[in-house]
């Protein structure tokens, strides 16, 4: 009996069950997906923050979901945390050793470029000199290398046919990037003396779910023209019980709907009923980002030996 189930799984896909909700671990092996997560939404927050818009209480507060969210979830799935230094020392062939190098990276230089703005005025930069403008710039780089190294440890991976391909990175940038708008949102919502513009944070939100929408149907079109492998993942993507995740939280809630309230915001751009309008939105983005994370995950298959 047994050698017949190891010639069925060497002739059929086989699910992967090492990253994310519903692997061998349950919820280890799920705060890898929380790990993903975090770290996607708290550098783009950074990012839009400190790049697009002058808002340092988001920024630390995207900063904070990185060294504390991501940190953390990082150590719950590695189980020993003792072992924690190992993932650093493979940068030449590692994209995660790559990712958490960089990781650390933004968290000192994001640190210590927001740092004169909160009680450390006393060292010799601000957020307006050059040299402050430096570290900005290193941090910013590092941002960029957490919001897209998670597609890349998904790509590097050739025995997963729907997860090897570059468009996971470049998905993974855009949903880090809007994510981060919408943390910066919910943010100014509950800052009273935040003054952004709202029409700005409206406007920017909208260009990019139009094109995370065009990145998701890529990667319809990406697997639907793939081998037999990546077919069967997006079966499971559109006809399993993973539909619900992909099809009903990241493509419904997470792109359509955001897609509507931003044009009911275009035409009530004032008062309350615009704030509640800008919420649900923001939270419904950050529902879809997680959910398609965890669709990707769940739906990938491992090809057969034979």
């Amino acid at each position: 009996m047994p050698e017949v189930q190891n010639r069925e799984m060497m002739c059929a896909p086989r699910l992967q069950q090492e990253w994310g909700f519903g692997g061998r671990r349950k919820i280890r092996d799920g705060a890898l997906l929380i790990a993903l997560f975090l770290g996607g939404i708290g550098a783009g927050q950074f990012v839009v923050s400190t790049w697009i818009f002058n808002y340092p209480l988001s920024a630390l507060i995207g900063l904070l979901f990185v060294a504390v969210g991501k940190s953390a979830a990082h150590l719950i799935y590695l189980g020993r945390p003792t072992r924690f230094f190992r993932l650093f020392l493979k940068p030449r062939t590692s994209w995660i050793s790559r990712g958490l190098i960089f990781m650390v990276i933004l968290i000192i230089f994001g640190g210590g470029y927001l740092a004169p703005l909160y009680g450390f005025d006393w060292l010799p930069w601000t957020t307006e000199d050059l040299l402050g403008k430096l570290i900005l710039a290193v941090a910013l780089m590092a941002a960029f290398i957490v919001m897209i190294y998670d597609g890349f440890v998904l790509a590097s991976c050739k025995s997963i046919s729907s997860w090897h391909t570059m468009l996971l990175p470049v998905m993974f940038f855009a949903y880090a990037i809007a994510g981060g708008v919408a943390m910066t949102a919910i943010t100014f919502i509950f800052d009273s003396d935040a003054s952004l513009s709202v029409e700005s944070i409206v406007s920017l939100d909208l260009v990019l779910l139009a094109a995370m929408g065009a990145l998701v149907a890529f990667y319809i079109i990406n697997l639907a023209s793939s081998d037999i492998t990546a077919k069967e993942s997006l079966r499971r993507l559109l006809f399993s019980r993973t539909a619900f995740f992909f099809i009903g939280l990241s493509i419904l809630a997470g792109l359509m709907i955001p897609l509507a309230l931003t044009a009911m915001h275009q035409m009530e751009s004032e008062g309350a009923i615009a704030s509640l309008l800008l919420g649900i939105s923001a939270v419904l983005e950050l529902a879809g980002d997680i959910s398609i994370r965890h669709s990707i995950l769940k739906a990938g298959l491992h090809a057969p030996v034979f």
